[in-house]
């Protein structure tokens, strides 16, 4: 009897985790609460172009926002994290600025009246490859994009000093202040695993900050939890729809 379980078990479990499904993350138990979306790019790129798994099509885009709406979810801004009245709510955020969050994402944005939050590298704003100032006016004005904090100059903060990490956190806040006449609650730390600790943190709340977003895996509680780093699932460049209705469900599509 053992033996013809295996015969019966052991292709799947083959196929589960040694197949390309083998980092997917079905048998996880769905979750509820707010699932906050980590992009970059709205874009076309090659495989091997070093920005792919970065980079979503906005055929890919759109077939995201599909998904959201057959699985009843409401794209949300900023403002109304401080709302609980929301049922359902995700969130999506475009980290750094990139000049395809305005040439190709706030069409979309705009097409299916969807929400999104850009988070600004301040001092790269207006140069060759992101978005002007008058860009992000623009979008603001609208009423689809709401922006945050993504430091000044992009620095790993876990490497640089106290002193280098408040001018960076001021630096930006000012900047968004000058630009875009409000001073930024939302704060997204910079680069990937590891991005921050207890130190960094502390120094982000401390410079005023209200809500800071990690690339940290997972759904979120809703109401959020106000002592905690904020979750973001990171859907990739040539993922199917069934990675993306992973990422709302449980916060990733790997491990």
């Amino acid at each position: 009897m053992m033996w013809l379980l295996g015969v019966l078990v052991l292709p799947f479990l083959a196929a589960a985790f040694y197949a390309p499904a083998r980092k997917l993350c079905w048998w996880l138990p769905p979750q509820k609460g707010l699932t906050v979306f980590m992009y970059h790019h709205v874009a076309i790129t090659a495989p091997t172009d070093g920005q792919y798994f970065f980079t979503v099509t906005p055929q890919q885009f759109e077939s995201h926002l599909e998904v959201l709406k057959k699985l009843g979810k409401t794209p949300i801004g900023l403002t109304d994290l401080k709302s609980t009245a929301v049922k359902n709510p995700v969130m999506l955020t475009f980290d750094d600025g990139h000049q395809d969050n305005y040439t190709t994402l706030f069409p979309l944005l705009k097409k299916h009246h969807i929400k999104a939050v850009i988070f600004l590298i301040t001092e790269k704003i207006g140069t060759p490859g992101f978005i002007t100032w008058q860009q992000a006016r623009e979008m603001q004005a609208s009423g689809w994009v709401e922006f945050g904090s993504h430091t000044a100059t992009h620095q790993r903060l876990r490497k640089i000093s106290d002193a280098e990490i408040i001018r960076e956190l001021a630096q930006s806040r000012t900047t968004i202040q000058k630009e875009l006449g409000f001073v930024p609650d939302a704060f997204c730390y910079p680069f990937g695993a590891g991005a921050f600790d207890k130190r960094v943190r502390t120094l982000v709340l401390q410079a005023g900050f209200v809500y800071d977003f990690s690339t940290k895996k997972g759904v979120n509680p809703w109401p959020l939890n106000p002592h905690k780093p904020i979750k973001r699932a990171f859907p990739r460049g040539g993922e199917s729809a069934l990675d993306f209705t992973l990422q709302v469900t449980r916060g990733r599509s790997r491990f």
